[in-house]
């Protein structure tokens, strides 16, 4: 079993965040970057959300934003330790219960997908730590902040300014800001221009980067999660830059352990199913009599691949016959694979950027063994501040124009947290 896709994940709700918090806050100001993602009470009219025109697209997710709430939020904080041939992270990763104090919609059928991955609502709702939608509320008298919240939490995410790593971030992005930061800008323009004040280190999208940079043959968090472990396997049997995960969070009652290594389902002798990978969901769902095994897709593609390549030496592909990380592998631990909770869906997104990155410095001259991250970064220019938009050949890109400026509620915010900056 690979120790890299042990993953620790720190289960934090409202009884134990204050007790937590220290490490949460070193953890992300001593991150190289930080991965995230949210799962939302709902996501409205799809038809709304992914209009043709981008400015109306940023228009329809606001007025979701201020409707639904986040109900939990995943960090995956990730530390370059060691850069040689190998890229050693050490990644602590974190699940946070989240509970609106405001009223919010619920749709039905956020909740059903919700619970058919495993979400417990009754935890959140009586664990979930507490939060406030817009801007800051004033408190009367100077006294010192004795509690935190996940509106701290974000502002010590801002802070830190580490790079931002997530996954199709549009959506994640303007509900971070409503819910956990200030009131959203009316026009996209300046709630672009308060991302790249906010995160001068850069954004990432790792569904951008899969569509864009990679041509994966499918976008969706699992599988590019499934397509990048491959070449991770085939990066370590080359002797070339890969990725490893040491998960350094010690071991408390809050902590669990997720098993998510490679490996094969007992499914070799049905056909995959064309819906669930191409678009990482079906509408069959468990009645389905096809595959959804996304790994044995992955191995499908890569053979498929490797055959056009044409490849001389065909003993460092991975593939179903002569890879051992292929088998079905039992484990105490382990449970079906289940991608869609926000703390899993974080450590995920964080590889697929790690991986990345060890793929760009494989062509690094022979003769640099060394590179330090800021140099890994330069390599990756052509993907910073570009989001993902859905059904567009072009990305939404965060940059202040000559014609915009910063929000009122940002510059106030942003003058209480950095004054004199």
């Amino acid at each position: 079993m690979e120790e890299s896709f042990m993953v620790s994940v720190f289960d934090v709700h409202k009884d134990n965040l204050q007790f937590v918090w220290p490490s949460i806050v070193c953890s992300i100001q001593n991150a190289s970057f930080i991965a995230v993602d949210c799962e939302l009470s709902g996501l409205g009219s799809r038809k709304l959300i992914n209009s043709q025109a981008v400015d109306d697209r940023y228009k329809n997710i606001s007025e979701v934003a201020k409707t639904r709430s986040i109900i939990s939020l995943g960090l995956s904080c990730f530390k370059l330790s060691e850069c040689e041939k190998t890229l050693n992270f050490n990644v602590q990763t974190f699940n946070f219960m989240a509970l609106c104090a405001e009223d919010f919609l619920v749709e039905p059928s956020a909740l059903q997908f919700l619970v058919t991955h495993g979400f417990d609502f009754h935890k959140q709702y009586s664990q979930g730590v507490s939060y406030n939608r817009g801007n800051d509320i004033s408190i009367k008298g100077k006294s010192k902040k004795s509690t935190w919240d996940l509106r701290d939490l974000f502002t010590v995410m801002v802070s830190a300014k580490v790079p931002l790593v997530l996954h199709n971030g549009l959506v994640d992005l303007v509900f971070l800001y409503q819910n956990l930061y200030a009131d959203l800008p009316t026009k996209l323009s300046s709630f672009l221009a308060d991302l790249e004040m906010m995160f001068p280190s850069g954004i990432y999208d790792t569904k951008f980067v899969a569509e864009f940079s990679l041509r994966t043959s499918a976008s969706f968090l699992e599988y590019i999660f499934r397509s990048h472990q491959v070449k991770n396997i085939n990066l370590k049997n080359s002797c070339r830059p890969h990725v490893t995960c040491n998960h350094t969070l010690i071991e408390s009652d809050f902590v669990d352990f997720w098993d998510c290594s490679p490996r094969l389902q007992n499914e070799e002798n049905m056909e995959i199913c064309p819906n669930y990978i191409n678009h990482g969901f079906c509408n069959s769902a468990s009645n389905c009599k096809k595959s959804h095994d996304v790994y044995r897709a992955v191995l499908l593609e890569e053979q498929k691949k490797s055959k056009k390549r044409k490849r001389k030496d065909e003993s460092q592909v991975v593939s179903c016959e002569a890879s051992p990380v292929m088998s079905v592998i039992e484990s105490p631990r382990q449970e079906r694979f289940r991608g869609h909770r926000a703390g899993h869906d974080a450590f995920m997104t964080g590889f697929c950027f790690a991986s990345f990155i060890a793929q760009r410095s494989s062509f690094l001259p022979e003769n640099v063994h060394t590179v330090c991250w800021k140099n890994l970064l330069d390599r990756i220019v052509d993907v910073r501040n570009r989001v993902c938009l859905s059904g567009k050949d072009f990305p939404l890109v965060i940059q202040k124009s000559a014609f915009s400026k910063c929000s009122k509620s940002h510059l106030e915010k942003y003058e209480r947290l950095f004054p004199g900056l």
